[in-house]
């Protein structure tokens, strides 16, 4: 029986689109079987080629921003073939309208390839890459059914401190092993992620953190390169040698998680404005509060903690992101603010959209498996046009109604 679903991308058959936007679209998918396209390209670390200068503009982030899902379009897919019970990916392509420009395909394969040196629970890992049949790049990525921690804390909801503490110290471990990932001749790839932001901090059913889109990271050997002087990343949440155009190192992403995690335990934003340069001033100039002046219960020793990870002066800040999750999973334990895994997973769950919450329950490590009800659902939604919103890291979100 043919496929009802939007295609395939080598031996992938796409089932959902779950987003467009940015550079990219996003499709949850399977793997076919070998007669189902052209293969993808084995994952082998970072490329050691010479860059070639290609910007690509300023495309959104992997998972960063809020976009609209399924567009409903006529299905023309390839038949099945795999085999039950396997897990179902995220493939991630390049817009047909931007297909022609060879820096936006270089700066995919960037990502998978950098992607595919961190070794990590808590990043999402990118699986395989490679050219589709009509010569299209594509990466393949693990299937995060969960929400974006922007998601998980809209106003007026809050975290437990227990949970927002541990979800941070959670991404901050994945971001050190970013930061760690070394080439197949064991050389420090200077990984930077440069987007921190609660945009690209996932959260599963599982009640597991994991950080996504490397789409804006600098490396050593990355191929594709930011002009001088050009300023990346969202404006909230730059560090201070970013908003002065500055080099950087790992502790510039320190600075920027610890913007999100003094967010996530206040409940409120931290550096905003009116306009890019009032934002942008308060990067550089506002006072940042204490956490213990924002959170009934909040102790000195989890402020002292946040308060470090912000420093202006980065010889000042914790060194590495994982000195920032030992230091924060201490202060939170020494003032018995306990995390519940299961707590968030639930309340992960609870904001699903309605249509995808039957992934949740076969959602497991390496992501949800392929049964003939779940594909059915999903060539359903496909052909109905209904995915709610999602992100392009495959993270599915829900769609809220607006408040008053």
């Amino acid at each position: 029986m043919g496929s009802t679903g939007p295609g395939a991308v080598g031996p992938y058959e796409l089932l959902v689109r779950l987003a467009t936007g940015g550079m990219a679209e996003v499709f949850i998918a399977r793997r076919a079987g070998e007669s189902a396209g052209t293969g993808g390209s084995a994952l082998d670390g970072a490329s050691g080629g010479e860059p070639n200068g290609a910007d690509g503009g300023e495309p959104d982030g992997a998972c960063a921003g809020e976009l609209d899902g399924a567009d409903g379009g006529e299905p023309d897919g390839a038949g099945g073939g795999a085999l039950d019970g396997e897990p179902l990916v995220a493939v991630k392509r390049i817009r047909a309208d931007l297909r022609s420009e060879a820096g936006y395909a270089a700066m995919l394969f960037d990502e998978a390839r950098i992607a595919s040196r961190i070794a990590s629970p808590h990043f999402v890992p990118v699986l395989d890459f490679g050219l589709d049949a009509g010569g299209a790049p594509y990466i393949v990525m693990e299937l995060v059914v969960g929400v974006t921690l922007k998601h998980l804390t809209r106003p007026p909801d809050t975290l437990d401190v227990g949970d927002a503490l541990d979800l941070i110290a959670q991404a901050a471990e994945g971001l050190h092993a970013a930061h760690e990932a070394r080439d197949s001749s064991g050389e420090l790839l200077q990984v930077i992620h440069r987007d921190m932001s609660p945009s690209n901090i996932l959260v599963g059913v599982d009640g597991r953190a994991r950080i996504c889109d490397l789409g804006l990271a600098y490396a050593l050997r990355r191929t594709t390169r930011t002009k001088t002087g050009t300023v990346k990343g969202k404006l909230s949440y730059l560090s201070p040698e970013q908003a002065h155009a500055r080099p950087l190192d790992r502790r510039s992403d320190v600075f920027s998680l610890g913007v999100v995690a003094w967010e996530v335990v206040a409940g409120r934003r931290l550096f905003v404005g009116s306009s890019m340069l009032s934002i942008l001033h308060a990067v550089l100039e506002r006072e940042v509060p204490p956490l213990s002046s924002e959170r009934e219960g909040v102790g000195a020793e989890v402020s002292a903690v946040v308060a470090r990870a912000l420093e202006r002066d980065r010889d000042a800040r914790w060194p590495t992101a994982a000195d920032f999750a030992q230091a924060l999973r201490a202060a939170a334990d020494r003032e018995g603010h306990a995390p519940s895994r299961g707590r968030v997973g639930a309340r992960v769950d609870a904001i699903l959209p309605e249509p995808l919450k039957p992934l949740a329950p076969s959602s497991g490590p390496g992501g949800p498996r392929a049964t003939p009800a779940i594909i059915a659902a999903l060539r359903s939604m496909h052909a109905a046009g209904v995915t709610g919103e999602a992100d392009e890291s495959g993270v599915l979100a829900s769609r809220r109604p607006a408040r008053g």
